[in-house]
């Protein structure tokens, strides 16, 4: 079975190299941060320093944006007790989308070339739906039947108290 990801690249024209790339949202001299605006009032869970949000723009019932709260760019950037906190809540967040049923896999992505603040998607792999899977998700994501407004909060919401139950730090 041919790869359809890379067969589609294989037509893709490539771009010259830049000089100088354009300032990412959050960046100096570009756009405001918009991660910097969120309240934790839309969030599922939140602590002192991250947030959990709903990505709301998928029809993936369950899956999830973990923003660090200060605007960093990087992992790395952060304190180390920040670094320190991303394991437990991450794996708290997989642990209550797991939890949802009906997941295979949750997927983490952290490309970094949108917005210059610290963000990862958790995306949940449908199970039953192995054409989802592996690099695959984030391009077929959009072509998920969407089971609607109700179950995509109903999950969300699911996730929240998961979250909140799980004593993270």
């Amino acid at each position: 079975m041919t790869d359809v990801l890379e067969a589609a690249a294989a037509t893709m024209l490539l771009s010259d190299p830049v000089d100088v790339e354009q300032p990412r949202e959050g960046d100096p001299g570009g756009p405001p941060c918009p991660y910097c605006k969120l309240e934790d009032t839309d969030a599922v869970w939140s602590n002192a320093h991250w947030r959990v949000m709903a990505r709301h723009w998928s029809p993936l019932p369950g899956g999830m944006l973990l923003l660090s709260k200060a605007h960093v760019d990087t992992l790395s950037e952060m304190p180390p007790e920040r670094q320190r906190e991303f394991g437990p809540i991450a794996a708290g967040i997989e642990h209550a989308i797991m939890n949802l049923g009906r997941v295979a896999r949750v997927h983490l992505y952290r490309w970094g070339d949108g917005r210059a603040h610290f963000h990862v998607h958790f995306v949940p792999r449908p199970y039953g739906l192995p054409q989802f899977g592996w690099r695959n998700l984030p391009f077929l994501e959009a072509r998920f039947p969407n089971p609607g407004k109700e179950h995509l909060a109903a999950a969300s919401d699911a996730v929240g108290a998961a979250l909140r139950a799980a004593g993270l730090p």
